[in-house]
């Protein structure tokens, strides 16, 4: 876990400052048919936060998410921390959800179909001998396609390019900054790919930076940035402060 990163200038009297909190979704369902839900300990990931909040008095002023499901999902169970709803383009004020397309993961499975047809590396060899998904086997092979994807090699017809995510999560970070304005406590429901561009936004790292720290993140974990019309700072990386509290914190710290 990262304190006290920061860009900018640190000179001058205090200003009034806002805080994201950059939140990855709860456990997808991995290996499973559709993995864009949360699978029952990604809920109880989500539900220690959102206790660990509660008990905290955790301020919050507004709810983003992305339009996948597990980050909606993510989102509604924090929601419930003040009653919440989901709105897509709700209102203002911690009582409805906004989502907003920048903050949505890219596609892992295009990402890997294409870099398995330009490299002849086979899907298959991310299986078990049960069939069942690898994790390790499918995370080494997610770091051979996240390179080439930075490289520019899998720039074709149906893969975003790097740089084009990387751009519009940076934008989409810096649009809800200004629409939020000062003094204000944001939840921003997301996923890892997407949190490791904007945490690499805000320190100006290069691209493959940038993508690593996507890799490190827990599931349900806090990133936390601080901002005011001239300065963002990472306060705290990859905290899950909410699941270590636990009695057996070992089976709720996950990567996927």
């Amino acid at each position: 876990m990262l304190r006290g990163v920061q860009s900018g200038l640190n000179a001058g009297a205090p200003r009034p400052v806002s805080t994201i909190h950059l939140i990855r979704h709860g456990q997808a369902s991995f290996g499973a048919a559709d993995y864009d839900r949360l699978s029952s300990l990604g809920e109880q990931q989500v539900e220690h936060l959102r206790d660990h909040y509660a008990r905290i008095r955790q301020p919050v002023d507004a709810i983003y998410s992305g339009t996948l499901n597990r980050q909606r999902s993510t989102a509604e169970i924090l929601a419930k921390l003040h009653g919440g709803e989901r709105r897509s383009g709700g209102g203002g004020g911690s009582d409805s959800i906004r989502e907003h397309p920048a903050l949505n993961e890219y596609d892992a499975d295009i990402l890997l179909r294409t870099h398995a047809e330009l490299s002849g590396l086979p899907l298959a060899a991310l299986r078990g001998p049960d069939a069942k998904p690898d994790p390790r086997a499918f995370q080494r092979r997610l770091e051979q396609a996240g390179r080439a994807w930075i490289a520019g090699e899998l720039d074709t017809l149906g893969v975003e390019p790097w740089r084009a995510f990387r751009a519009r999560v940076a934008a989409g970070l810096e649009e809800i900054m200004r629409s939020e304005g000062r003094t204000r406590h944001v939840l921003v429901c997301s996923s890892a790919g997407t949190i490791g561009a904007a945490v690499g936004h805000v320190l100006g790292l290069d691209d493959e930076g940038a993508l690593k720290l996507s890799w490190t993140l827990f599931n349900a974990s806090i990133t936390r940035i601080r901002y005011d019309d001239a300065r963002r700072n990472l306060e705290v990386f990859n905290a899950v402060p909410h699941l270590e509290a636990q009695p057996d914190p070992r089976p709720l710290v996950t990567f996927r």
